[in-house]
């Protein structure tokens, strides 16, 4: 844990902020000696500490990040330091922090305005062209006062609303309940950065009644009860069969209560799984961003590929944090094209249990026995509690039940998904790790100096660009009620091989004409750290690339986007002149490799901090995960032995032409290449191994 020493300069210290060098500005602290001797007006500055010391200061500091003068002493000893060495560190490793999580909250604070100006803009335009409701003419919104209009807009929003009420009281007096999980038009959010409109009322318009209100709250805090007594008690987590735990045991007769004497289906299983983790974010931020849809869809964006809120339900918080209620539709996925996505309704509730504690907790209301649908599933009391450890990090222990028809998945994933690694907690919480660790390596480094000739404007974009290129090569492998894929039926074709094709025209950013996109998922003999370094070596890529012909792979620019997480962006040079885009990582969510040719001169102009929205990208890419097959003692693997499942997927533009017909030979030469890529892989693992 030595990479937040890199963030220090020659001696550990914080970077004069007013950037000023050659002795100018503020005098460094000289936390080698601890003396203040000068030479020329500029402070002594020694040696670097080293990296077996960062890494034992960096362990005590996640522990402790206000030691006392003994405990200073002590890790002066043992690590060779003088006292006043280990007291500069932490303090300059605090204001470090301070300086982080200051930034991140600006980030928020900069999302959330972006965000209510784009608001504020369309409502202003929606109401220069609005019509009057009754006589239908133009109501020149424009010259009135702003806060004039938004009374006028509600007024007769709430006015039709009471009518709509009123006329179904007369029609219906004995069914004034109306179903609160119709599906709201409009509200899903196919873009992960932005947040979908919460909806107040339900999905005909009208507002929850006090009963709909009641009973949603008593739902949420009974799940909130149930998965507190989860953590409390320490229960076994693992693949768990209905009724084979206590725990599950108590959560169906309070949530089954309709479905008692319901025979389960063939393949009804119930999996659990919990895991523990300190995250580099602040409580409150956290927070914040599970309560805000938008910001959590791009949080877990290789998991949640789209979500909306159907409905914020009032609890008297009085507008705080504590004691938000939402309900919530979203889909959960696994990268490959054996595996259905996951249709999930649930009520999201966050809490406040104590200072600096909260729990957020999600659970399906209306639950289905059955489960007979290809992705339908129940979310039992599933959640996280954040504990905030006053240093910039949050200690984050996360449970996750769901209940969902297994027989709908590919044989192949029923291990990794049953076992509670595919969707567990593991995953989320290797997912939201990774996300944050992103954000603090790249608010805490010096973007200017990761790469020459590569400005700070310049690497924020090849950033951005390779965030929608990684996006786009999930679209791509799953299809969603978020994107324009569509699955094509394809005969003779490899086994578990599937193909979509989408239709583009003066899109920005792509290719405008049809679209194939083909994905395939296989095993492989060996674990999830072997062959995510057999691919992502560039020694080793002229073995299965096509693109490169067999040359050289060099890499020309290098942005380290999350330390601990292996989470890398290069812009790749083949040896016959050919630019490759390419972002990976390796962690316990699993590996991935993506990568894209981009023209030399679109990429020229983004390395300058040209906008990179209109590059225009075809990505490619591996998915791995283990297999869950459990080892000889019974626990699931990793990634650490045994086997792993492989997906690969590309993208092609078949023509330019958007109505042309895509002929039977270009989807068996797409099939060729990538059984033939398969091929290659394989050989050449076994030969290395």
């Amino acid at each position: 844990m030595n990479e937040q020493g890199d963030d220090f300069d020659a001696v550990g210290n914080i970077p004069n902020p007013s950037g000023a060098e050659n002795g100018e500005g503020d005098h460094m602290i000289d936390a080698t000696s601890g003396n203040n001797d000068q030479d020329g007006g500029r402070m002594r500055r020694n040696h670097r500490h080293t990296a077996y010391q960062i890494q034992e200061l960096e362990n005590f500091y996640l522990e402790n990040s206000l030691p006392t003068e003994d405990q200073r002493y002590e890790l002066g000893q043992r690590l060779n330091m003088e006292p006043k060495q280990v007291k500069f560190w932490f303090q300059n490793k605090r204001c470090q922090m301070k300086i982080n999580s200051d930034h991140l909250e600006n980030i928020t604070l900069r999302e959330d305005h972006d965000r209510l100006l784009v608001t504020q803009h369309q409502l202003r335009s929606a109401m220069l062209h609005s019509l009057c409701n009754i006589c239908g003419r133009a109501t020149h919104c424009g010259d009135i006062d702003y806060e004039i209009q938004i009374l006028m807009v509600e007024n007769a929003k709430l006015e039709r609303e009471i009518d709509q009420y009123y006329s179904k009281i007369r029609s219906h007096p004995n069914q004034m309940l109306v179903n609160p999980f119709q599906p709201a038009p409009h509200c899903s959010s196919s873009n992960p950065g932005i947040n979908a409109t919460p909806e107040l009322g339900l999905g005909g318009g009208t507002r929850a009644t006090e009963k709909e209100r009641s009973m949603f709250l008593n739902l949420a805090i009974t799940a909130l009860k149930e998965l507190i007594e989860l953590e409390a008690k320490h229960c076994p987590f693992g693949k768990i069969d209905s009724g084979s735990s206590k725990a599950v045991s108590l959560i169906y007769e309070k949530y089954e209560n309709a479905s008692n004497n319901v025979i389960k289906p063939p393949g009804h299983v119930v999996e659990a799984s919990r895991d523990t983790g300190l995250v580099p974010m602040t409580c409150l931020t956290l927070v914040k961003t599970f309560m805000d849809t938008g910001k959590w869809v791009n949080v877990f964006a290789p998991i949640v590929p789209v979500a909306s809120t159907r409905k914020v339900i009032p609890t008297g918080s009085g507008g705080t944090k504590s004691g938000s209620l939402q309900l919530i539709q979203a889909e959960f996925q696994i990268i490959s094209p054996l595996v259905p996505k996951r249709q999930v309704t649930f009520l999201r509730y966050c809490k406040e249990l104590r200072q600096g504690f909260w729990v957020v907790v999600d659970v399906t209301p209306d639950q289905n026995p059955t489960l007979q649908s290809d992705g339908g599933s129940n979310r039992l009391p599933s959640g996280l509690f954040i504990e905030d450890m006053a240093n910039g990090y949050s200690k984050v222990t996360w449970i996750e039940q769901a209940e969902y028809n297994e027989s709908h998945i590919h044989p192949l994933y029923q291990p990794l998904i049953g076992s509670g690694i595919g969707l567990g907690a593991t995953r989320w919480l290797a997912t939201l790790q990774r996300h944050c660790d992103s954000i603090s390596t790249l608010s805490s480094t010096n973007l200017a100096e990761i790469s020459p000739g590569l400005s700070a404007e310049g690497a924020a974009e090849v950033v951005k660009l390779a965030q929608r290129m990684t996006l786009n090569y999930y679209s791509g492998i799953m299809s969603s009620s978020g994107n324009k894929w569509e699955k094509i039926q394809v005969e003779n074709v490899a086994p578990n091989l599937s193909f979509m094709i989408r239709k583009n025209l003066n899109e920005p950013g792509e290719f405008s004409g049809i679209l194939l996109s083909a994905a395939t998922s296989v095993w492989f003999p060996v674990n999830q750290k072997a062959l995510f370094a057999f691919l992502s070596n560039p020694s080793f890529r002229h073995e299965w690339d096509t693109l490169i012909h067999n040359t050289t792979m060099e890499e020309t620019i290098r942005i380290q986007k999350a330390k601990r997480h292996g989470n890398i962006i290069s812009l790749l040079k083949a040896g016959n002149g050919m630019l490759v885009l390419q972002e990976i990582w390796n962690d316990a969510s699993g590996a991935m490799l993506v990568y894209a040719p981009v023209e030399t001169n679109s990429i020229e102009w983004v390395k300058r901090g040209g906008e990179s929205d209109h590059v225009q990208l075809l990505p490619s890419g591996f998915s791995i995960m283990p297999d869950g097959v459990p080892d000889r003692k019974g626990k699931s693997k990793t990634g650490g032995g045994g086997g792993c499942l492989l997906t690969f997927g590309v993208q092609l533009l078949f023509s330019r032409n958007p109505t042309a017909e895509l002929p039977q030979g270009y989807v068996k030469t797409v099939e060729v290449l990538m059984v033939h890529t398969i091929g290659k892989i394989k050989s050449a693992l076994r030969r290395l191994t």
